[in-house]
């Protein structure tokens, strides 16, 4: 079995990107200048991906200030409210606003999947071997995120959403390689019980005839271990553990892994402190025992929270998992 290595999630934006985006939004640049400055970062990324020879890789994030500003892109019934804190982060997201039904966005209207193929042709521009993936909330941590407002059911407002998802999936087969779901709100507290019994039926409708793969992510700490039955249940491909924040908790969790595809986030991206590769070396190899089937290693949330030059080292330290490979 060889390790795989990816990105997740987003890419620190660099202080001339904010500014470029500030100056677009105020009106003092047009859309073609920003279009240039995004695909410029957009390319450094991936060149960053082709050195570190990372197997699967995001487009960074860069155009949205956040992975619920994403949504943003592709459904229509959300509005753009205030600013709120995501989760227990010092860290803040605009909460979309549900005042109609969650459609997906036409073709036209789609700057998600615009985004994406302009993604896609850098990549292949750079002959990039690194599988594209496409980042969205989940669904229940859309709902937890949201001030709903119209939705009398919360369990429909996550049936329209995933069924938006779905529609999108078909839309995105032949741009990216893979979806990657980030999940949080499923480890989360007073999340109500029929929402999360219903959550596998969910998922089950937001990827139906889906071809292309599945990456689920979750963080933060495992607090209910009961919920490990509802995760491992969904119909994805890999299975995301923040390795972080479940270190003491790892042995529990390993019960779940035999014939699975796991992803693991070992790399912190919420501080500056770098790992040490024999740490993430000798998780690798507990987990290669377990017997699962596939394994991806990466970091374990959003890079949001970190400067860039921290994270481009934090991801080169995944080149000295190929002596490992070499050397089984």
């Amino acid at each position: 079995m060889n390790v795989k290595k990816a990105l997740v999630g987003s890419f620190p934006k660099n202080p001339k990107l904010g500014k470029v985006i500030s100056w677009y939004n105020m009106g003092k640049i047009d859309k073609e200048k920003l279009e240039k400055y995004i695909n410029e970062n957009v390319k450094k990324l991936f060149e960053l991906a082709g050195d570190v020879k990372l197997d699967y890789t995001t487009n960074g994030l860069f155009r949205w200030d956040d992975v619920i500003d994403v949504t943003f892109g592709f459904i229509s019934g959300g509005e753009k409210g205030p600013l709120q804190r995501f989760f227990d982060n010092n860290f803040y997201y605009r909460q979309p606003v549900i005042k109609e039904k969650i459609n997906l966005k036409t073709r036209e209207e789609n700057l998600f999947l615009q985004d994406l193929e302009s993604s896609r042709k850098i990549k292949e521009e750079l002959s990039l071997s690194s599988k594209l993936k496409a980042v969205i909330p989940g669904p229940l941590t859309y709902y937890v995120l949201s001030d709903n407002r119209y939705y009398k059911n919360p369990i429909d407002l996550m049936i329209d959403y995933a069924s938006a998802v779905n529609s999108l999936s078909q839309e995105l087969s032949n741009v990216v390689d893979a979806i990657e779901i980030h999940e949080p709100a499923i480890f989360s507290s007073n999340i109500k019980r029929d929402a999360l019994e219903k959550l596998p039926e969910i998922y089950k409708t937001m990827f139906d005839n889906v071809k292309i793969e599945k990456h689920l992510m979750t963080y933060f700490e495992i607090n209910n271990l009961k919920r490990l039955d509802i995760l491992f249940s969904l119909p994805v491909d890999y299975f995301g553990i923040d390795v972080i924040e479940n270190l003491k908790k790892l042995g529990r969790v390993y019960t779940y892994f035999p014939s699975r595809k796991v992803y693991l986030g070992i790399l912190n991206a919420r501080n500056t402190k770098m790992e040490k590769i024999s740490t993430i070396i000798r998780v690798y190899n507990s987990v290669k025992r377990k017997g699962v089937s596939d394994l991806i290693i990466g970091n374990n949330t959003l890079f949001d929270f970190i400067p860039e030059v921290v994270v481009v080292k934090k991801l080169k330290l995944l080149k000295k998992l190929e002596k490992v490979e070499s050397n089984e």
